[in-house]
């Protein structure tokens, strides 16, 4: 049975409840390490702790951090304990031996992948939910040329949001987002998780890739895992409390400035009365919902939603579910 290997608090008290953990109440002058490191595992992670507690700059996002070399998925080993997780816990995972994707789909884990999970428990009114999604797609792509401009001496390289929950690096997917949410307590503890290829330039690109395209001369050293993550918490938490306290509104330019989609052309492909009918449309923008809004040629508008559509922006198609 896989173990976490390290558990890290960084908070000066830090109360954990359930079995994963039998201490309570841990009090200490700046952190505490607990090791519950399996016989099957090497006890030394790739990810380093001390690195990322010396970058990180945040109220909450991973004031708790759990990591090992190996897990089945960070995604379940958060949501399937709800309440034995403080808020902001993040859990990181050299390798993941079934991580999970949106729908069934999995996610592929190479070594250099930064795979994450942390957890937000948001008081969000339900209608606002789905933007919980948008807000983490644009704080990882806000992270990512931050870290870009500071290595390239203020250049971004070209990464973007596929809607709903993917970034794109020179059309290949370099990055995959998944949230899921249960309404606990009067509040919505939200399991957000996140694969990014940061460095494996295998089995599409990275980000260290994308980089060194911009100046290949400049002979740049990778990005370190600690330091990125940080930089996507910290903007991740900034963009949740501009949610939490406004809505959507004031990051919604934002975020299409960062996305793939604004004025293009897509064909919907639906079946009327046993015939296949092909729509053109053009995609404007969001709903106020939070879904896909795209135009006729006769200008009717239409609204697209991601479980009962698939999409492949690529190929310039959007098909109706059976």
């Amino acid at each position: 049975m896989l173990c976490i290997a390290i558990i890290i608090f960084q908070s000066r008290k830090c109360v954990v409840q359930g079995p994963l953990l039998a201490s309570r109440g841990i009090e200490t002058a700046s952190e505490v390490i607990v090791n519950l490191l399996s016989t099957h595992d090497h006890p030394t992670t790739l990810f380093r702790p001390q690195c990322f507690f010396q970058h990180l700059d945040t109220r909450s996002q991973g004031s708790v951090l759990l990591t090992s070399t190996a897990l089945p998925s960070t995604q379940t080993l958060l949501q399937d304990n709800p309440g034995h997780f403080l808020n902001g816990t993040v859990c990181v995972a050299d390798r993941q031996i079934k991580g999970r994707g949106r729908g069934q789909n999995t996610w592929v884990s190479p070594e250099g992948c930064l795979m994450f999970s942390t957890s937000a428990h948001l008081n969000i009114q339900g209608q606002n939910l789905p933007f919980v999604q948008y807000v983490v797609s644009l704080a990882l792509v806000q992270a990512v040329q931050e870290q870009a401009k500071h290595r390239l001496k203020g250049n971004e390289v070209d990464v973007r949001i596929k809607w709903p929950n993917d970034i794109y690096g020179h059309q290949l997917k370099i990055a995959g987002i998944l949230c899921q949410s249960a309404y606990r307590n009067q509040q919505f503890q939200v399991v957000i998780g996140i694969g990014l290829n940061l460095s494996n330039r295998e089995p599409t690109t990275c980000v260290d890739a994308l980089i060194e395209e911009k100046h290949r001369e400049l002979g740049l050293e990778g990005s370190p895992q600690p330091v990125l993550l940080c930089g996507i918490l910290s903007r991740l938490e900034q963009l949740l409390e501009v949610l939490l306290s406004s809505g959507f509104e004031p990051l919604q330019q934002a975020y299409l400035d960062a996305w793939l989609h604004t004025g293009q052309k897509v064909v919907l492909e639906e079946q009327q009365g046993g015939t296949l009918h092909q729509v053109p449309l053009v995609i404007l923008g969001l709903t106020p919902n939070g879904y896909l809004r795209a135009q006729n040629e006769s200008g009717e508008q239409y609204e697209l939603h991601p479980d009962g559509n698939s999409l492949d922006f690529f190929k310039g198609l959007v098909r109706k579910k059976a």
